[in-house]
Order: structure tokens, then sequence, then C-alpha cells
């Protein structure tokens, strides 16, 4: 069973929105699937980046509960685009680590906007 089929299977039995991070961010609540398609691979290096995230994914459910889905894409995105504007200063993962905290502190409304890629799968 693929990663998408099993987040289905899981998120049906279990009434959870259910998120698989990788190249395309994999998130469903069973019957509608949506893919976050910002972040970059060096992420994976950087410690702490999926506890960081899944802050992240809880603050944004928790102001708009009623689109848990939405929010949870919206929030690996917003985490991704961050990532890809801290790597365009980054020499490694050190210093993306660094750019990447710089970025998510600096995001506004136009960079989001412009890099923003959810799309249904």
């Amino acid at each position: 069973m693929d990663a998408m089929e099993a987040a289905k299977t899981l998120a049906q039995s279990s009434g959870a929105i259910i998120a698989v991070s990788g190249t395309v961010d994999i998130i469903t609540y069973g019957h509608q699937v949506v893919g976050a398609h910002n972040g970059v691979p060096l992420m994976q290096k950087i410690t702490a980046t999926g506890c960081a995230v899944t802050a992240l994914i809880a603050a944004f459910v928790a102001v708009d509960p009623l689109h848990a889905l939405e929010a949870t894409a919206s929030a690996l995105s917003i985490f991704g685009i961050a990532g890809e504007m801290g790597m365009d200063m980054a020499n490694g993962p050190a210093s993306l680590r660094m750019h990447f905290i710089d970025s998510l502190y600096n995001l506004d409304q136009a960079s989001v906007s412009s890099r923003l890629k959810i799309t249904s799968l």
C-alpha cells in the first residue's frame, strides 16, 4: 500500500486529518486528498523541524478547526515556503537552520501568495 492509500485508510478509520511529509506532503481526511508542494529536501537534515511543523499545524487548526484539512495544508506549505526562502541564502544544513528561522519570522503575505503550492491529489 502506498503512502496516500495508507493515509486515507488511517484517516477514515480514525476520523482524523492525516498528514504525511515527503517531496509532496499528503494531507487527507479520507475522502479528499491535497498535496503541499513547498519545501526543500535539506530541511529533513535539520533536527526538530518535524516537531516545529507539528506545532505550527496545531496553531493553524486551533484558529480554524472547521477547516482542519485546509489549515493543515496551509501550515505545511508556509513552513515549506520558509524553507525555500532560507535555502536561497544557505550553504548547508547549519546555515539553512538559521536562514529558515529568519525566513519564517519575516514571512509576509506577498511571499506566501507568490510561492504557495497546494493542489488536489
